[in-house]
């Protein structure tokens, strides 16, 4: 035994009155301290021996405490969180510091144990010292196991969802960031259209169906939007010169009400296997048409797309814990159709799995899903008005921390289900954009039966609405004549000029706030 071992060994022996200490009091502090290097690192080396390396830890591990702090308050926890999840590549680099402090805390925990151990240990003190430390040890590594399953599941999404632009489309009309301006990378944007597609594409169905489009117009500096929604009915669609498509249908896409909006993207991919060189370059015709007829439609450029698979909609409201709807129609869930004798669809009785009830509801995903996808007993106008409630009920209800548990499902769902032309450079740009759209207003304008032909538009007159709607006129001033002499100052106001008690309900074919339509 050496002479430092043999000092250990009666200190452990006698107490500083000489009395006899019992075996349990030496383990009793060595299991202290490990646990105190477990809370935080360094912390149960600073007591020991090993004070200067301890020390270091614990400074390292104050100032990392520190920084992050000062950056999740400076820049609030979910604009923190938005920001550093739009930055994959920094996640990435972090979870391997992560790892390698992790290494570094369990390994001082493993040395305040070894340190701090009796001396001599009977067989059952070192059995339980041993168990005590890895289970230690396996308190830090499990969180920092999630982490990086987080980080992982998070850097796939996005490496399967962003996509970016497949070719060029004309870049100097397109709306986009300067990712050069940090602070404020949409200055020289001041708006940026974003179209959304559901598809609807099935076994039984040939090419993609587009029957959900809606376009979001957004003030870049408010984060203000108007919402509008194309009927998948609409005929006679413009389509431009500059679109190879444009070839087969000079005069638009005319046939009658076998020639609809939602064709138009199986239209361009039928033309392109026919004529391989309208779309050189181009692995997606179908997509780039129906931008180009949408955006001609508006009067507005289609800068971006997110294009949704529907099944998947279903998982991914699931995996966002559902979602809150004011359902203002009964309306059955799934369901098979059947022919009137006057032609119109009916539902067959019985063959529905369920309704939903008017009312404040929180939907599954099941549930969402049927609601932004029935029409068997409305009309497809209906339809869009609630499909652009569940788009605006999602945009406002999501929320990066309380997703957090939930967070490999739903970027795992979505990375299955969703595509979007917007570049991984461009992530910090849209999550800044994200949050002003969310502390922005959101308003609705529909195209329906009460303003739109669908079989004979004026799309002079839908362009002017959209217009009018991201960029309202000023109202009319109107300046008081003064009273003539023969006026009486206090005139009775007529029964017929006494306003009504109660103003009008609004109309929805009318520019409103979604949260007055939804």
């Amino acid at each position: 035994m050496t002479r430092r071992e043999h000092k250990e060994h009666k200190e452990h022996e006698t107490e500083s009155e000489g009395q006899p200490t019992t075996r349990s009091a030496p383990l009793r502090r060595s299991l202290g301290l490990t646990a105190l290097g477990t809370l935080f690192p360094g912390a149960g080396l600073a007591l020991t021996r090993r004070r200067p390396l301890g020390l270091v830890l614990l400074v390292l591990a104050l100032l990392l405490l520190v920084g992050t702090a000062w950056y999740v308050v400076s820049q609030g926890a979910e604009s923190a969180a938005l920001s550093l999840g739009s930055r994959p590549d920094t996640l990435q680099t972090l979870g391997i510091v992560m790892a390698f402090g992790m290494l570094v805390w369990m390994a001082s925990v493993a040395l305040t144990a070894l340190t701090t151990r009796p001396r001599p240990m009977s067989g059952g003190q070192r059995a339980g010292l041993s168990v005590f430390t890895g289970f230690m040890c396996l308190l830090l590594a499990a969180p920092a196991a999630v982490g990086l399953r987080y980080i992982d599941a998070h850097s796939d999404a996005v490496d399967k969802i962003f996509i970016g632009r497949s070719h060029d489309q004309s870049a100097s009309t397109l709306a986009t960031p300067d990712l050069g301006d940090e602070k404020n990378p949409w200055s020289g944007t001041p708006r940026v259209n974003l179209l959304m597609l559901g598809s609807d594409a099935g076994e039984n169905r040939e090419g993609v169906r587009t029957d959900s489009m809606l376009v979001a117009s957004i003030d870049t500096q408010t984060g203000d939007a108007v919402l509008f929604g194309i009927p998948r009915n609409l005929e006679k669609v413009p389509i431009p010169a500059d679109n190879p498509l444009s070839r087969v249908w000079p005069q638009g896409y005319n046939c009658g009400d076998a020639c609809l909006m939602n064709g138009i993207w199986t239209e361009a991919e039928a033309a392109s296997e026919t004529n391989p060189g309208w779309y050189p370059m181009d692995p997606n015709p179908g997509l780039t048409a129906t931008q180009d007829v949408i955006g001609e439609i508006l009067g507005l450029p289609i800068d971006y797309t997110v294009i949704v698979n529907l099944e998947g909609f279903q998982d991914l409201v699931d995996a966002m814990g559902g979602v809150d709807i004011n359902v203002q129609e009964r309306l059955p869930m799934g369901g098979r159709t059947t022919t009137t004798a006057d032609g119109r669809p009916m539902l067959v009785p019985g063959s529905e799995s369920g309704y939903l009830e008017p009312g404040e509801q929180h939907l599954t995903g099941y549930q969402a899903l049927w609601y932004a996808r029935s029409r068997i007993t409305t009309d497809d106008f209906s339809r869009m008005r609630r499909q652009r409630c569940v788009v605006a009920a999602v945009i406002e209800q999501v929320n990066p921390l309380t997703m957090i548990q939930r967070y490999p499902q739903v970027v795992g769902v979505a990375g299955d289900n969703v595509r979007a032309d917007i570049s991984r450079d461009e992530l910090p740009a849209w999550a800044e954009l994200v949050q002003r759209v969310q502390n922005g207003s959101i308003k609705s304008l529909p195209f329906t039966v009460q303003n739109t032909d669908v079989g004979d538009p004026n799309y002079t007159a839908i362009r002017a609405r959209v217009q009018d709607a991201i960029d309202p006129p000023p109202p009319p001033t109107i300046t008081p004549s003064p009273p003539s002499a023969e006026e009486t100052p206090n005139p009775e106001p007529s029964p017929a000029s006494t306003p009504e008690e109660t103003p009008p309900a609004p109309t929805e074919d009318a520019l409103e706030d979604v949260g007055v339509v939804c």
